[in-house]
């Protein structure tokens, strides 16, 4: 059998048998992949000159990995003891080993300190929002009773509570006795229109008393939206009941004068909803 002839193994000037085989390149050497700045690319095209296909290169490449690593087991398998003591021989190493641990540690502190903040702040955060949501419903009862204060006000006023319905005598103090009466003496009258007490078309009640029902029943609804044990309700009560009472003996009044029984069911109907 001949021997294999490589690439750049004879002289330029030697003459080559036509019948001798194919050339064959030559292994790769080890060294080239011990060069501190190796790289893959440069390598690979280095080889540009090489009469070889991919795959062979491949497979020579696997070849050169499985010696490499075959020897890398016998080395370690010869030097078992010595490869087992290494790591007692090192100097120095439990020193760094607590240096990390040490700054593990304080690590661990900073972090716990931040969450404790964070989790502090998470808190207030929360009592803030509560004072403010029970706040924001504080506002919203105080104006959904100053409504029922005005309301009550408007009605009193409507029902002239307070002040008598017939006229009203401011007298200036005469100068002598015996003085007649004379325009130093004021009368002022509250205008009593008919029409408190005339019938609206299609309901059976006065205008003006239908007004006041409405916006009474109106006032007991809020009311109704509250505790009725809230000091502001239970001080209004004898307000209300006032206002109740004046307004039952006005549609007492407006029944007895209605003819119509339909008209005047209707009315009872509005005077239970009054008295309830």
């Amino acid at each position: 059998m001949s021997s294999r002839f490589y690439f750049g193994g004879s002289d330029s000037g030697s003459e080559v048998d036509d019948d001798a085989p194919l050339p064959f390149p030559k292994p790769i050497d080890r060294a080239a992949f011990l060069t501190p700045d190796f790289d893959a690319a440069t390598f690979l095209s280095s080889l540009s000159d090489r009469f070889q296909t991919l795959e062979d290169l491949q497979a020579e490449l696997r070849e050169l990995s499985h010696t490499v690593n075959k020897e890398l087991v016998d080395l370690v398998n010869d030097n078992y003891e010595e490869f087992l003591s290494l790591g007692t021989t090192l100097s120095g190493g439990d020193e760094k080993v607590e240096d990390i641990r040490v700054g593990l540690l304080g690590l661990q502190r900073d972090i716990k300190a931040v969450r404790d903040k964070v989790d502090a702040r998470r808190d207030d955060v929360a009592e803030l929002l509560k004072q403010k949501k029970d706040l924001k419903r504080e506002v919203g009862v105080g104006r959904a009773l100053l409504e029922i204060a005005e309301r009550l006000d408007q009605l009193e006023e409507q029902l002239n509570i307070g002040s008598g319905k017939t006229a009203v005598l401011k007298q200036v103090k005469p100068q002598e006795e015996g003085v007649q009466w004379d325009q130093d003496w004021t009368e002022t009258t509250i205008d009593e229109s008919d029409d408190e007490y005339d019938s609206d078309d299609g309901t059976g009640m006065p205008p003006r008393l239908k007004r006041r029902t409405e916006d009474f029943l109106i006032l007991k609804h809020l009311i109704s939206r509250h505790s009725p044990h809230h000091p502001f309700i239970l001080d209004q009560q004898h307000r209300i009941q006032k206002l109740r009472d004046i307004l039952l003996s006005d549609l007492d009044i407006a029944i007895k004068q209605e003819s119509e029984v339909k008209m005047k069911q209707k009315l009872l109907q509005v005077r239970a909803t009054v008295e309830d």
